[in-house]
């Protein structure tokens, strides 16, 4: 029902008709042009990136939004992450994505912990995140500038034991492609 599919170029033109929907780009923490070539540039250096992995989100056969891994530090085992679905109809899915993430990544890369940037006004992904085991550990004052305004920056962080011990979506396993 579920799957994650490594980030390929053939994926780029639907990722960024996601990226740049009013909706979607709402609460990231910048704006990016409908551009192709800066997207295959873009491409080009995750791609190579040690530090960085990105999936495409499928659901029952349809591609529907993304999901990264970022700032991998395998020297203090920790990362920090962010997904958006892009397919409107599906965003009911967005409160069980992150368990298959979280289950993934904490077997996979055996991190100690993971963090999350939210910004300031997205309350439902604050209360989300709360509500998988993550603690706020800060909030940057008007950390972003977008649209005219400034904005916070909620900071949170899961530790792997506290997902571990909550264990309620610990049958949340399907494929993560490499």
């Amino acid at each position: 029902m579920i799957r994650f599919i490594k980030l390929r170029e053939e994926h780029l033109t639907q990722v960024l008709e996601w990226r740049t929907q009013a909706d979607v780009t709402r609460f990231m923490n910048t704006d990016i042009e409908k551009d192709l070539v800066k997207q295959k540039e873009w491409f080009n250096r995750i791609s190579i990136s040690e530090t960085d992995k990105y999936w495409i989100i499928e659901i029952k056969g349809f591609l529907v939004g993304l999901i990264s891994l970022n700032e991998i530090d395998t020297v203090n085992k920790r990362a920090s992450w962010g997904y958006y679905i892009g397919e409107e109809k599906y965003r009911l899915y967005g409160g069980i994505i992150p368990t298959y993430f979280y289950n993934y990544i904490f077997s996979k890369y055996y991190f100690h912990k993971i963090t999350a940037e939210v910004m300031g006004g997205n309350d439902n992904v604050v209360k989300l995140n709360l509500m998988h085991g993550y603690r706020l550990v800060g909030v940057y004052k008007d950390h972003i500038f977008k649209n005219g305004s400034f904005f916070d920056m909620n900071l949170l962080e899961l530790l792997k034991d506290d997902w571990l011990k909550a264990g309620k979506f610990k049958k949340n396993i399907c494929e993560f492609e490499e």
